[in-house]
């Protein structure tokens, strides 16, 4: 009996060393430390601009930029990366991400499996993310837990992958979006705040920003059918403005999922930061909800790839000054490498110039989080997050496919051949 307990002790220790070995070889966690890094030749698209310029020279510094121009002195021990031929630009942000959604996974996985990549923190979408020039992801309705969890190691730089800001759970009606969708019921519970209780949604903002969200996530949105029942409730428009009155109080931004015209109005008019989906169902914008966009400086984040109708309003959009982000509304096992570059592809297809689509993706990504003086362009003493690509962007956004280097916060994230 002794030795049947010694032979099962020794299995376990051997499988528990294979385990943390198996976790810590797929964890996915960054291989090489920051350092000096000069970059010179190629063009520069700043963002500041929109007109890109000779590249003199970036010099990278312990995660800042640190010098830009041909006055910038590069160690000796600096990374040297000749960017002759290529382009230079800020690195890309999406806006609209579901990073724990579950959505995706549903009829792909095993529980086993979802809980295994769950414990991992899903490396190979972080990989994806990276690897599709994302430096910066906006993750807007997971279970808070785990979110806050995983924005702690990634800013941390524990793990590998782009910057984290979350939402932590959506806010919405008893019944509400997504509560209809397929998402599993214990998921639901985890990602939603269901209530239209102007008290207590202020109450579970507070308890959220103490936990370290960035934002708040919103669905203010109702379906009626022909008979006059309602469908789909919404939470009221006094429940609405307690929640951007409190986000604000805790310096959170607001992303609004709304439906009609009317409802995009109304939340507009109680503070929000960005619409997410834009006008729905093929409604168009109207003169008055351009004038709101543009009084309150709202980020639209049309997410193309959900909305098969949203493209009818991107020319007015434009046309009228709107600033765009970019969102995919992509779940957690995306595939990101084709559902970011996707949308900026559609969205210029709908009418967006290139060099708009360009800054969507960066300095306007950056406005959208709060961020500008940390990210989105590239300037003396903001966060190094670049990308060093072939083509020109500006003149032809799928030229932002050709990656050849990621920078992130100083750090060589990726770098490969060209393309």
């Amino acid at each position: 009996m002794k030795k049947l307990f010694t032979t099962i002790a020794v299995i376990g220790l051997i499988s528990g060393i294979t385990f943390i070995y198996a976790y810590n070889h797929h964890l996915y966690v960054w291989q090489q430390p920051k350092q000096s890094i000069w970059i010179f030749n190629g063009h520069l698209f700043d963002a500041v601009s929109s007109q890109p310029s000779e590249n003199k020279g970036i010099l990278i510094t312990d995660g800042k930029i640190s010098c830009i121009g041909d006055t910038c002195k590069a160690p000796k021990d600096a990374i040297r990366i000749d960017a002759a031929g290529k382009t230079i630009v800020p690195g890309l942000i999406e806006l609209h991400g579901h990073f724990f959604g579950g959505k995706a996974e549903q009829g792909k996985q095993s529980v086993p499996a979802m809980m295994w990549d769950s414990v991992r923190f899903k490396p190979a979408v972080r990989r994806k993310l990276i690897g599709a020039g994302i430096t910066s992801y906006r993750s807007v309705g997971d279970p808070v837990s785990a979110i806050v969890k995983l924005k702690e190691q990634l800013n941390s730089q524990q793990i590998a992958g782009p910057r984290m800001f979350i939402a932590g759970p959506i806010f919405t009606a008893r019944g509400g979006h997504p509560t209809q969708g397929q998402i599993p019921g214990w998921m639901i519970d985890q990602m939603t705040v269901q209530s239209d209780d102007p008290i207590y949604v202020k109450q579970q903002i507070l308890a959220l920003a103490k936990q370290g969200v960035d934002g708040i996530k919103v669905v203010y949105q109702g379906m009626i059918n022909k008979q006059g029942v309602i469908t789909m409730p919404r939470i009221s428009k006094e429940t609405l403005l307690a929640i951007t009155t409190e986000a604000r109080k805790h310096g959170l931004w607001v992303a609004v999922h709304t439906g009609s015209p009317e409802e995009h109005i109304e939340a507009i008019e109680a503070g929000i930061t960005t619409i997410e989906h834009g006008v729905r169902h093929g409604d168009l914008v109207g003169q008055e909800t351009l004038e709101l966009i543009l009084t309150n400086n709202v980020i639209y984040v049309p997410t193309l790839g959900r909305e098969p109708k949203g493209h009818l309003n991107i020319p007015s959009l434009h046309q009228a000054g709107v600033k765009f982000g970019v969102g995919t509304d992509t779940q957690a096992e995306m595939i990101v490498g084709d559902s970011y570059h996707d949308e900026l592809s559609r969205m210029v297809d709908a009418g967006l110039p290139d060099v708009d689509a360009l800054l969507a993706a960066t300095r306007h990504g950056a406005m959208a989080l709060g961020k500008l003086n940390e990210l989105g362009t590239i300037e003396t003493g903001k966060n190094a997050d670049l990308l060093i690509v072939d083509g020109q962007p500006w003149i032809d956004i799928r030229d932002l496919r050709k990656i050849n280097y990621v920078v992130l916060s100083g750090r060589i994230a990726l770098a490969q051949a060209a393309n």
